[in-house]
């Protein structure tokens, strides 16, 4: 059988990215586009479950990829000779191609050289095409979008500088389907068939000293992923200085240290403090120990897109004053009468 003849009747309908999206050659742009949604739509796996659906979605998506990228459409026709040659110059060469194979295939007085040559041919024959194919199918680079975060610091750390932990959210690629949205015939039950994972990655950023309201700060290859060799995008901070604000809020968590006395530690306390949303009383427990933190819902800064208070982190610390008067030292005298050697315990550990 005519090689030649086989392949344009078998194997060049496969690769016919025209036939397959139901265009002519000199399709423009829009037309390719016109006709990739209309396929797509009819052959998506999400809405054909027919056999072979994918299939065909993947070549429909392969065609369109190749035909709308003008490097990758003009090598394509110069390969399978779309619209490049007339009908007669078609002919001649595939006459030229099926003379010169039948020459060198069925001709069995051939003598070990010319054999040589006709391996050499057909090898050549199938490079030439199946490299065309897999630069055809290589996908092309996708470079990662970048990330714009907002973060908010008070006067004094635009003043002196400090560190943020943000977190960004980010996609990769699904570690169980790679990417391909279906595992073992059916929707990837670990991405629900999106192909990609998303989670929340956490980053200490700097912000430098004496930074100015509005600034925006580069953090190198931490945006979205980049695809098929394509390079990671970059998280952009947008720093706000609240001029107006005393307190000291980190990532939407406001942050306030409230002294007490030694008493009020030991016996509880009931003690008013300044919020961000008022005046509040926080309520001390009896025994309660030095840097002890409370968390209070609603009560801390607003949030600048909500509008809503959000949450306000109360550490209390126990302040001995340097100005006691002597009736306090007096009682403080009195106490130290009454009180354990709390050290004991320490010297028994290490006797």
């Amino acid at each position: 059988m005519d090689f030649l003849k086989v392949f344009i009747k078998i194997y060049l309908p496969m690769l016919n990215y025209y036939e397959i999206l139901e265009i002519p050659h000199n399709a423009t742009k829009d037309e390719i586009k016109s006709a990739f949604r209309k396929m797509a739509r009819k052959f998506h796996p999400d809405v054909n479950k027919d056999f072979g659906a994918e299939v065909k979605f993947k070549r429909i998506n392969l065609a369109a990829q190749t035909l709308l990228d003008d490097k990758l459409r003009e090598n394509y026709d110069f390969a399978f000779g779309f619209s490049k040659f007339s009908n007669e110059e078609i002919n001649k060469k595939a006459q030229d191609a099926r003379e010169a194979y039948k020459k060198a295939s069925f001709d069995y007085r051939k003598t070990t050289q010319e054999k040589k040559e006709e391996n050499d041919f057909q090898k050549k024959f199938h490079e030439f095409f199946s490299k065309k194919e897999k630069e055809q199918q290589k996908p092309k680079e996708i470079n990662g979008d970048d990330i714009i975060s907002d973060v908010y610091i008070s006067q004094k750390e635009a003043l002196c500088g400090t560190v943020r932990k943000v977190n960004i959210l980010e996609s990769e690629k699904c570690p169980k389907c790679f990417g391909a949205k279906f595992s073992n015939g059916t929707k990837c039950s670990f991405c629900n068939g999106l192909g990609e994972k998303t989670q929340y990655k956490k980053l200490s950023v700097k912000i430098p000293q004496n930074i100015k309201n509005n600034a925006k700060i580069r953090v190198k290859g931490q945006g979205e992923k980049g695809k098929f060799g394509g390079r990671d995008g970059d998280l952009y901070l947008i720093v706000h200085i609240d001029e107006n604000s005393k307190y000291e809020v980190i990532d939407k968590i406001t942050y306030l240290d409230v002294p007490i006395q030694p008493y009020e530690a030991v016996l509880g306390a009931d003690v008013e403090i300044p919020a961000p949303c008022g005046k509040i009383k926080l309520k001390i427990p009896a025994g309660a120990k030095n840097n002890a933190t409370f968390k209070l819902l609603n009560c801390g800064v607003a949030d600048k897109t909500t509008g809503k208070n959000g949450t306000l982190v109360v550490k209390v610390v126990i302040d001995i004053s340097d100005n006691l008067s002597d009736k306090e030292k007096e009682l403080y005298k009195k106490l130290s009468e009454f009180s354990n050697n709390i050290r004991e315990e320490l010297f028994k550990k290490y006797e």
